[in-house]
Order: C-alpha cells, then sequence, then structure tokens
C-alpha cells in the first residue's frame, strides 16, 4: 500500500455515492493509509425527514458516514484525533447525480474544479428489480454527468465503479472488454430474434414509456379500475374523501410502479440481461464509452459484493446485499427450496477487496488512452460452488436456528437444487393456488364470519408468497449463471 499511499498524498478525490458500502470502506481506507491525502470531497444527495426538514449533505456526512461501523478501527487508534483528520479531509458536497454539474452552484464549481485529480463514480441503484425509470436516471444518465463533470474540471481522470453483472446471460470466460457500442448482449448470444439496440433510442424509448405510463394512470377507465378495487377494501369501513384521495393516489403510485418494474425485466430479458439493474449499468457504460472524449477512465466490476475480509475488521457490512434476503428467509423457514445448479461457480467478492483493488489501479489511470475495464472476482482464483455455499448455510442455521415468537428454534430444511420450471411448478400448486383460493374467499365472502386474526394471516401470507415468488424470478438469473469473470 506504500506506493499507493505516496500517490495519493496531496491528491484531491471527488468521491459520489459516498454514503455507499463501498465508498465507505475506499474512504476509511484511504484515511487510515493515505493521511496525507490533499481532500476527499463527498458528494451526498440532500433528503427530507417526513416532517419536510431537509438533511444538508453535511448533515448526512456525520450521521451516516462518519457514525458507521467501518470508522470503529480507526477511531480507536485515533481517539480524539480522528475528529480532527475527518475534519480537515472529508468535505460534504450537496449533489444531484442527474443535474448538470452534478448540481453543484456555479460558485463551488469554480472553487473545486482546478483541485480535483480524480473522480471515483460509486453512485447507482444495486436493486435488481428498480423501476425501469428510476434505474435509468440512476444507472445511466447518472454516470453520464459525472462524466461531463470531470470533463469540466482542469485535470481530472475518472473511474466508474459498474458490475461484473453487465455481460448479462453471457457464460463461460468473460474478458475485461467493454460491450460493443450498440449491442444487447443477445447479439452477441447470436439470438437473431432480438431487436436492434441503439444506445440513443433505448433512452428515449424508456423516456417516453414512463410518460405515457403517467398519462395511462390518470386515464378515467384506470381510474375507475382504481376507484373500484379501492371501494372493495374499504367495504363497511368509513373513509373520508380526503383520505380516500390520498388511498387513490397510493394506489395510482404503485401501480405505475409495478408496471416500470415488469418492463424494466421485460426489456432487460428481451435484450440478453437478468434486469433493469444489469441493463441500465451496461446503458451506463456505453453512455461513458460515448462522452468521455479523451478524458483518462477506468471502469472497475466488482462481482457480487458483500461483507468485509480483513478491514476495518473481519465481516464488516452495512444493510442487506445481494445474497443476504435468500439467506434471511431460508433462516425463518419461508424456502424450504430454490432453484440453483449447485456446481456453478457464486462470484462473491468482500467489499475491502474492492476499495484496494481500485485505490491499485489509481496510479496507472492515466497509463492507458482506451478506456481499461478491471473485474474484482474471486471466481478464478479462490471460487466457491453454490452447492457448497448452500450446505454451509444451512449448517449454521441447523447449529444456530433462528426463533419463532414463542422462542422455539426454527427448522431449515436442505435445498433439493431444483430446476427453475419444476420449481416454479411445484410452488404454485402447493402455495401459490391454495393462498389465492382462501384470500378470495376471505375478500368475496364478507358475509361469512372470518376472524380478523385469519384476514390478517392470509394477507401476511400472501405477501410472503408474493416476496417468494420475486426472489425467484430475480435470483435464479444469477443461481443458474454459469460463467467466470476473468481477471488480470
Amino acid at each position: 500500500m506504500s506506493t499507493i499511499s505516496d500517490f495519493l498524498n496531496g491528491k484531491v478525490l471527488f468521491v459520489t455515492g459516498a454514503t455507499g458500502f463501498a465508498a465507505k470502506a475506499l474512504v476509511e481506507k484511504v484515511l487510515r493509509e493515505a493521511p496525507e491525502i490533499g481532500r476527499l470531497y463527498l458528494m451526498i444527495r440532500p433528503r427530507r425527514r417526513s416532517s419536510g426538514k431537509q438533511i444538508s449533505a453535511q448533515e448526512r456526512l456525520h450521521g451516516e458516514v462518519l457514525q458507521s461501523g467501518v470508522f470503529s478501527r480507526l477511531k480507536d487508534q485515533m481517539g480524539d484525533e480522528f475528529d480532527d483528520l475527518a475534519a480537515r479531509k472529508l468535505v460534504a458536497v450537496d449533489g444531484i447525480l442527474t443535474a448538470d454539474l452534478l448540481g453543484l452552484s456555479p460558485e463551488i464549481f469554480a472553487r473545486i474544479r482546478d483541485e480535483i485529480d480524480i473522480v471515483i463514480n460509486f453512485a447507482g441503484t444495486v436493486v435488481f428489480d428498480e423501476p425501469l425509470d428510476s434505474a435509468l436516471n440512476v444507472n445511466t444518465l447518472g454516470p453520464g454527468q459525472v462524466v461531463n463533470f470531470a470533463k469540466a474540471c482542469r485535470d481530472a481522470a475518472f473511474v466508474h465503479v459498474s458490475t461484473a453483472y453487465v455481460n448479462g446471460q453471457r457464460t463461460g470466460k468473460i474478458s475485461e472488454t467493454l460491450l460493443p457500442e450498440n449491442k444487447a448482449v443477445a447479439h452477441l448470444l447470436g439470438q437473431t430474434d432480438c431487436p436492434a439496440f441503439d444506445l440513443d433510442a433505448e433512452i428515449k424509448s424508456i423516456e417516453e414509456f414512463s410518460r405515457g405510463l403517467e398519462e395511462t394512470s390518470r386515464s378515467q377507465s384506470v381510474q375507475d379500475a382504481f376507484a373500484q378495487n379501492l371501494d372493495r377494501k374499504n367495504r363497511g369501513k368509513r373513509v373520508t374523501d380526503y383520505r380516500r384521495e390520498h388511498q387513490l393516489e397510493a394506489l395510482r403510485r404503485r401501480w405505475i410502479k409495478k408496471m416500470q418494474v415488469e418492463e424494466g425485466m421485460r426489456r432487460a430479458r428481451e435484450l440478453g440481461w437478468h434486469d433493469s439493474y444489469t441493463l441500465t449499468k451496461a446503458m451506463g457504460e456505453q453512455l461513458i464509452a460515448k462522452r468521455r472524449g479523451d478524458l483518462p477512465t477506468v471502469v472497475m466490476r466488482p462481482s457480487i459484493i458483500e461483507s468485509s475480509l480483513e478491514d476495518p475488521e473481519p465481516g464488516w457490512i452495512q444493510d442487506l446485499k445481494v445474497a443476504d434476503p435468500l439467506i434471511v428467509h431460508y433462516s425463518k423457514g419461508r424456502l424450504p427450496d430454490f432453484p440453483i445448479d449447485p456446481k456453478i461457480v457464486l462470484d462473491v467478492v468482500p467489499v475491502d477487496i474492492v476499495a484496494n483493488a481500485i485505490l491499485a489501479v489509481l496510479p496507472k489511470i492515466r497509463d492507458n488512452k482506451e478506456i481499461a475495464v478491471y473485474h474484482i472476482a474471486s471466481g478464478s482464483q479462490n471460487p466457491i460452488l453454490a452447492g457448497e455455499l448452500v450446505h454451509l448455510v444451512h449448517r449454521y442455521f441447523k447449529d444456530n436456528p433462528m426463533r419463532d415468537r414463542s422462542g422455539n428454534p426454527i427448522a431449515v430444511k436442505r435445498w433439493k437444487f431444483s430446476e427453475i420450471r419444476k420449481f416454479k411448478r411445484a410452488f404454485r400448486l402447493r402455495y401459490q393456488i391454495p393462498a389465492a383460493i382462501l384470500k378470495w374467499a376471505v375478500d368475496r365472502l364478507p358475509f361469512l364470519p372470518w376472524p380478523s386474526r385469519l384476514r390478517r394471516k392470509v394477507n401476511l401470507l400472501e405477501a410472503t408468497l408474493d416476496q417468494i415468488a420475486t426472489l425467484t424470478d430475480i435470483y435464479s438469473a444469477y443461481t443458474t449463471l454459469d460463467c467466470e469473470f476473468e481477471t488480470g
């Protein structure tokens, strides 16, 4: 790390997505290993509390970044001096990812544009089933604005944190190269029925779809359908006009979100990607390549980022990550089986390895005129088979079971590794159809004396089954994907 530390001495970094998991790991590593760095500008989007009061970037820096457990080790080492180091080296900047010059005021930009040496873009949504319009804004249009910002600085270089899964449904060995311009993964797979793909046209199409969806949601026929749905749910209840109006608006927004999610999944799979996440991340790379000009640029592609290996301490994590929702449902006995190929490699990489890899490329950014692409992955060097990981998870919860509300241990079953179609058929026959019949009876036969407790249980069961069906649809694309991301 000494060579990298020497390189960072006096340098100024501008980091987007600074409240995110990997960004925090990088900031901690820099402060600990390269305290002589010039400065880190951390772009943080302002938020609003439920009361309407705005939370500034500075407030979020102190509340969400500096209070994070990622800095516990450094605080223990430095004591009171940590606050002084953070005050001198970390500068919170209010910014908006999709705005020109990232929403910075002309005065602030004029002050910092000549200082910045490297712009690192961590910003992005990692939700696989993100609504398509939101994913486009954050994962595609956002990186385009960050490139424009970096180009507007006096002499900056640019690092974009993408994902190895921009390669979509490709299998086998996958090299560290950009996807061809204006080609979808389906074209690379030889799927002749795949529609033509043009980046600008795709962006325009998604934006037009979103505008059309907004108009449709306000049409009389759709509003009438919302009203009928709401009246059925409110049957027997006293609801004010004001509350009913808000309920209708909530239904409209949920419907738009549902349509955006479905369109994102449909379009992504039609073009050879898994979901709106991988589609829009790939489009983000293509937009960067199109706009960057001669800006020194590196694209980092981590695989599945999980808890730390060593730094700041083994096992540090923030929130639920990619594999965690499956593990949580399994631990609670809600996932007795799942479609997974036990022989494939599940490529998982610790967050501190991701931070280290990004820092390692910084001295080399200007070595290449072309965009350099680096996978941050473990599958080619330290592979773990999906079946092995499932076995470890089963053994852990067998020895350390979760408890139900009564304090009884929750038993977990061994997965049978069913093929996807077989799993979906069994899940539908065993769980979804009986639950749907019960739900229909409770909703459509109100004259029967259904206990309120049963109604709550039926609603909870429906929500749980919907979650599992969604997890199956999203994650099976990854748990059956047989590929190897080449590194080095």
